[in-house]
């Protein structure tokens, strides 16, 4: 098993048996937190963040104050209500947290570079030469989280871990909030990992706890104890011994990987539900593509749709076409893609729809010579047409100009805040 190039020994006058190489920080309930700041007279009382207004819907973010009183993260909003009588409720802004992440970034470089950002609301640093020692590293931390309360806003606390390997780090963090700092060295492992359960690691969700189950691991014990080859064979690939290298404080090696797709997706508020206005979102989300193939430098040769239809079913239809980033173009297919699954559906209307951008090549590359045909080649009044919507819609504000009939849709096709992807700002004009 390769282990990263960095991963030598450490210089012997920064060696003190703790081998701390990385230092995680997780902002503690971010989007609830952003809201409490903003809003000074919501603050210390229980608060979730909605993707919208609706009883329908599920919290995507909870305070403190409100995990407290039993609603976390995808709680409905009906039970929320029922739980905690005069809990605030709060619309997701998506540009405004990446605004204060941009914030927090400026903050932590202050201290230390960032290594990595791995999600709207964590980064992780590597720790060089003293900063390897417990005492800087601890003293790092608590720095960290100084001058983000201090220059970004009281509200935005944050939890840190030090530990020799990335998901060790990662592990670290979420173990004392809020604004805890926990450090794991390796001459003391397992140690404090023992008390966890096997699925608080990163990369073990419900599926894999259930493997690791079926194998008879059922404890962190007994997960510490498995083998690097034993762990492949559960996992069933090389991110099993992965793993075990990161759990046991190596990083693993990272493999560049190259964009396969673009996607865009929503859940639709009840008013949108209908097919009728459905149609209309999912044609908003293909231009919203379009229009980001062309701001990245990309192309696609396809296009996927996926309906959730209100009765529960799944509906999904995909073609392939001559790569280009033409919005008008990729509309005719979405439409074709939309005909497919709509006549499927047990009952007109729709509760999610995803649209993904397929087979995707640079702006500049060459296609196939053997797959090209006449009609693929791009319209060039198309293209400059779209170049001239966008830079429109850039200077005045998204959909100042559309393509077809403006759908009432409350700008909820913004950007939108991924897992593990931060929107760039001009993702907010799309």
């Amino acid at each position: 098993m390769a282990q990263n190039a960095d991963m030598k020994e450490l210089d012997p006058r920064w060696r003190d048996g703790g081998d701390l190489r990385w230092l995680y920080l997780d902002m503690n309930s971010y989007f609830a937190s952003c809201a409490q700041q903003d809003e000074p007279a919501i603050r210390n009382r229980p608060v979730i963040v909605v993707p919208v207004m609706s009883d329908y819907t599920c919290a995507i973010a909870a305070s403190k104050e409100a995990k407290a009183l039993g609603v976390k993260t995808g709680t409905q909003v009906k039970e929320a209500r029922e739980r905690i009588p005069g809990l605030v409720i709060r619309e997701a802004r998506p540009d405004r947290y990446v605004d204060l992440h941009n914030q927090i970034l400026a903050q932590i470089d202050h201290v230390i570079p960032v290594e990595k950002v791995c999600s709207i609301d964590e980064v992780a640093c590597r720790l060089m030469g003293p900063q390897q020692l417990e005492a800087p590293a601890r003293a790092l931390g608590h720095r960290i989280q100084r001058r983000i309360l201090e220059n970004v806003g009281e509200c935005l606390t944050a939890s840190i871990g030090i530990a020799p390997s990335r998901l060790l780090a990662k592990t670290a963090a979420d173990m004392k909030k809020p604004l805890g700092l926990t450090v794991l060295r390796q001459d003391e492992l397992p140690g404090a990992l023992l008390e966890l359960e096997i699925d608080e690691f990163a990369g073990i969700g419900r599926s894999m706890k259930a493997r690791l189950n079926a194998a008879g691991v059922e404890t962190v014990r007994q997960l510490w104890e498995l083998s690097p080859s034993r762990m492949r064979q559960i996992w069933r690939g090389i991110m099993g011994e992965n793993f075990w290298y990161a759990l046991h404080g190596t990083d693993p090696l990272e493999i560049e990987t190259h964009r396969a797709s673009i996607t865009h997706g929503h859940v639709l508020a009840q008013e949108l539900r209908p097919a009728e206005h459905a149609r209309g979102v999912a044609r908003r989300l293909t231009a919203k593509c379009g229009s980001r193939l062309r701001r990245m430098g990309y192309k696609c040769g396809g296009l996927h749709l996926y309906l959730r239809g209100a009765g529960g079913e799944r509906l999904e239809a995909a073609t392939r076409f001559a790569v280009t980033s033409d919005s008008f173009r990729m509309l005719e297919a979405s439409d074709d893609l939309w005909a497919q699954c709509a006549r499927r559906l047990k009952a007109p209307r729709v509760k999610q729809i995803v649209v993904t951008c397929l087979h995707l090549i640079e702006a500049g590359a060459k296609p196939d010579l053997f797959g090209w045909t006449p009609d693929g080649e791009e319209d060039g009044r198309h293209m400059s047409l779209l170049s001239a919507l966008d830079a429109l819609n850039q200077k005045f504000g998204k959909d100042a100009i559309t393509i077809g009939p403006r759908t009432k849709m409350h700008g909820f096709v913004g950007a939108k805040i991924a897992f593990n992807r931060i929107p760039e700002q001009p993702e907010f004009w799309e």
